[in-house]
């Protein structure tokens, strides 16, 4: 209401009634105001009072008397009233108003999942995903109000954040925390010290049921008649409610109990999950929450019996996160179990127990996404084991997994220090030093390094297994790939090092034989590797969804080659669907991690957005730039992608001379790598110059059994004269499940230039429609879309004239931020003129 009567710009006052008790004893200075004189002469007058039951019965009299006379004056009033609160604490609300027809009485009910959704996203500037709706629905119970409370609250404690158009849960267990100032906390801190200290204890012990009352009093030092009379004047005041029949305490949003959780102090939480414990533990409270006796005992820590913390921290947390079962067979979600974990491995007397227990929650941690808290874990660990030698295995896989979380908190400068080997603060042992220099030099991409490191080594028995991976990988991106395909007939390691290689690489049928040879299924990969996994198959929607899951913090997305390759395969999606913007948003975060392997991927969605364009000079120095850091960086991986596009660049150019260079550098790269993919773009460089080189291209894109690559391919063959044109439809019918609107545009284009008929003239015009919106919502103007679609400008006016006809858009900017409301790849609602 207060922004559609500022848009208007009518004369607006907004009240808010302060409510330190539940009467007012002084009118509101806001409708004094109105009371003068000159209020009269202003037309059109809005009054809005915002939680009007706190409104003594004497300011009532004088709105009421106001609203008699707003024939004379214009005035209009609009108030909100909350009807949780008891009848004692709010007087008798305008009724002969009402009976007077003076007053329309509106009921809002809470929101359904879609307000909901639609509220957040306009509350945090970008559409949320499904799981941030459900857990902010909990937190709020759909009520509007509370919804921009919660919304402020995660995102001032890291709980959400806003990834390629979405905003993401990422801490679901994060406790929402307001600033001191907001009025809220203000509020219930101005119901008095005793006030506030029960509504913290209660929102502790809340889960405990009957037995609040009772342990509030003990943990604050209240009598229970004090606490009593806390609880009602709380529940006066709409924060909590009492059962019928004089039950238990409930707090009436959950939102407001974790965020007064949060406002615990230290020492004050420890107290209260102490009480909490013991309570339980003696029979006098009962919690039917399987993971909040194992969250107080952990917080509680030694205030408690350390022996028997230990042993139910550790049982609770290995029950809730053991692996083969689903959430009905386990104890608890086991969100926090990596604290459980740790804090039982403090409560350890025993060294070699508790190095253990440190090794199993870091593991957790880096699982669940929370790699600082698992860094911290891991160094805990590390200095444990410097009173431990002998134990080269484990601690190569311990330093290891501190390498991959440095490189996961973007840490650059110790993985630097690491890998030149500086300083050695931990066991002397040659082998494990060694082995983790070579570790932070491969995190680094410094292949070269990485293998002198590990050719120069003693063979040692514990560290051969991490060593050769690690070795046979750095001579893989080099161009080396024997070592590498020597494995390939073995099961995978730990981690799927391999398979998550060749999916970077492009084999996705090796790679599918290798996870099975293994025993493994696609959902124990790496996330990034999931997602690069789903881009080769064609499951190009769910491929999207993975890598923003990935980019999202609190997600541990695998090794950086393949955190590049989902970034590269998400973006040539996305350009494919015509979101250049998108796709550019994606890269960049590619570039913001620094110094990454294998970063030269990425310059080839940004060459072809260039290409598409119509900026060829801009194109060529972005693959000429890649190609120079891939050499700088002695990385041959990936290079046959880069001079697959500068042929084509080549080919559009007619750079005779840059083409005869792509085919021998392509030629080379593909004797190196000697993979399907590598080849296969070897003879997609070849037909642009030898048409007769066609049909071996063809084949090889089949035989790679990927669906958008095979379409990729056919498009190309056909541009350069090497395929026969009514493949395209073929083509053209595969890419419609992909949503991929630019290319298939382009496509169609083609299409009519060779005579191919396209299919389904109705679904052509919706695609063309929504392709236009998708453009236009992004900024580009008619001549940059004349160029992306490879028709004439003319066209391109012509079917804007139509798309605003049909949609009821007046300008470009309505268009746009319709589609800002909705999805990017849905279609643009048509709405009645």
């Amino acid at each position: 209401m207060c922004q559609e009567f500022g848009a208007d710009r009518t004369w607006f006052v907004a009240a808010r009634p302060r409510h330190p008790h539940p009467t007012l004893g002084t009118a509101l200075n806001s409708l004094r105001a109105l009371d003068r004189s000159e209020r009269s002469d202003r037309p059109g007058t809005v009054l809005a009072i915002d939680d009007a039951q706190w409104i003594d019965a004497g300011t009532l009299g004088r709105l009421t008397s106001l609203v008699r006379a707003s024939s004379d004056t214009g005035l209009r009033c609009v108030c909100t009233v909350r009807v949780d609160v008891p009848a004692a604490a709010r007087p008798h609300l305008v009724s002969e108003l009402v009976a007077d027809r003076l007053v329309e009485v509106v009921w809002l009910r809470p929101l359904d999942d879609t307000g909901l959704a639609a509220l957040i996203g306009e509350r945090s500037g970008a559409e949320p995903t499904a799981e941030l709706v459900r857990h902010v629905g909990r937190l709020t119970r759909n009520r509007p109000k509370a919804v921009g409370i919660a919304i402020d609250a995660l995102t001032a404690a890291d709980g959400i954040r806003v990834v390629d158009l979405r905003t993401h849960l990422v801490r679901p267990d994060a406790i929402p925390t307001l600033r001191p100032q907001h009025r809220l906390l203000q509020e219930l801190r101005g119901l008095g010290v005793t006030k506030w200290s029960v509504a913290k204890a209660a929102a502790v012990l809340h889960p405990l049921g009957d037995a609040v009352p009772e342990l509030v009093a003990e943990a604050t030092g209240l009598s229970h008649d004090e606490v009593t009379d806390a609880l009602r004047a709380l529940g006066a005041h709409g924060i909590v409610r009492q059962a019928r029949g004089g039950g238990r305490w409930m707090f009436r949003l959950p939102l407001v109990q974790r965020i007064l959780i949060g406002q615990t102090g230290p020492y004050e939480r420890r107290r209260l999950a102490q009480a909490a414990v013991t309570a339980v533990w003696a029979g006098r409270a009962h919690c039917t929450d399987p993971d909040y006796l194992a969250d107080q005992q952990a917080c509680a820590g030694r205030m408690l019996d350390a022996r028997r913390v230990k042993a139910e921290l550790l049982a609770h947390a290995r029950a809730s996160t053991r692996p083969g079962t689903g959430p009905a067979s386990r104890s608890g979600s086991g969100a926090n179990a990596g604290v459980w974990l740790r804090v039982a491995a403090e409560l350890s007397s025993d060294e070699t127990e508790r190095v253990g227990i440190l090794w199993e929650s870091a593991r957790l941690f880096a699982e669940q996404g929370r790699t600082s808290e698992g860094l911290a874990t891991v160094e805990s660990l590390l200095n444990d084991l410097s009173a431990q030698p002998g134990r080269a295995r484990f601690l190569i896989d311990v330093h290891l997994a501190r390498i991959a979380m440095l490189r996961a908190t973007g840490n650059d400068v110790t993985l630097n220090w690491l890998a030149r080997g500086e300083t050695w603060p931990w066991v002397p042992d040659p082998v494990v030093r060694t082995v983790t220099r070579a570790g932070a030099s491969y995190a680094l991409g410094q292949w070269q390094q990485v293998r002198d490191l590990l050719d120069g080594m003693p063979r040692h028995q514990d560290a051969a297994r991490r060593a050769e991976v690690l070795g046979s990988l750095a001579a893989l991106w080099q161009g080396e790939p024997e070592r590498f395909t020597g494995h390939l007939s073995d099961p995978d390691q730990e981690g799927f090092p391999y398979t998550g290689a060749l999916l970077t690489l492009g084999e996705l049928t090796e790679a599918e034989r290798m996870l099975a040879r293994g025993g493994g299924r696609p959902e124990q990969l790496a996330l990034a590797d999931q997602a690069v996994l789903a881009a080769r198959r064609g499951e190009v929607t769910r491929a999207l969804a993975l890598t923003r899951r990935c980019l999202a913090p609190g997600a541990t997305p695998g090794p950086d080659p393949s955190r590049v390759a989902m970034i590269q395969t998400a973006a040539l999606i996305l350009l494919a669907r015509g979101q250049l913007r998108g796709a550019s948003e994606v890269v960049d975060r590619g570039h913001a991690d620094g110094r990454t392997p294998l970063l030269h991927l990425l310059a080839v969605p940004q060459a072809r957005a260039a290409m598409a364009l119509g900026e060829h000079q801009q194109a060529e120095f972005i693959l000429d730039r890649a190609v120079k850091d891939a050499s700088a960086d002695d990385t041959v991986a990936g290079t046959d992608e880069l001079w697959f596009a500068a042929a084509q660049l080549a080919t559009m150019t007619g750079d005779q001379d840059r083409l005869a260079m792509c085919l021998r550098e392509s030629e080379g790269v593909a004797s190196k790598l000697d993979t399907n993919r590598a080849i296969t773009h070897s003879l997609l460089v070849q037909a642009c110059a030898d048409p007769r080189s066609g049909s071996a291209a063809l084949h090889a894109a089949r035989a790679l059994g990927q669906p958008f690559e095979l379409a990729m391919a056919v498009e190309h063959l056909v541009r350069v004269g090497a395929a026969d044109p009514q493949l395209l439809r073929e083509a053209y019918g595969s890419l419609g499940p992909a949503d991929a609107l630019l290319v298939r545009a382009r496509m169609r284009t083609l299409m009519r230039d060779h005579g191919v008929a396209v299919p389904d003239r109705r679904a052509v015009v919706e695609e063309n429609e929504r392709l236009l919106a998708v453009l236009v919502a992004q900024g580009f103007g008619n001549q940059q879309i004349s160029v992306l679609l490879d028709v004439s400008r003319r066209s391109i006016e012509s079917r804007l004239t139509r798309l605003f006809s049909r949609s009821g858009y007046r300008s470009r900017l309505e268009l746009a931020m319709a589609m800002l409301r909705d999805r990017p790849e849905s279609p643009v609602a048509v709405r009645a003129s």
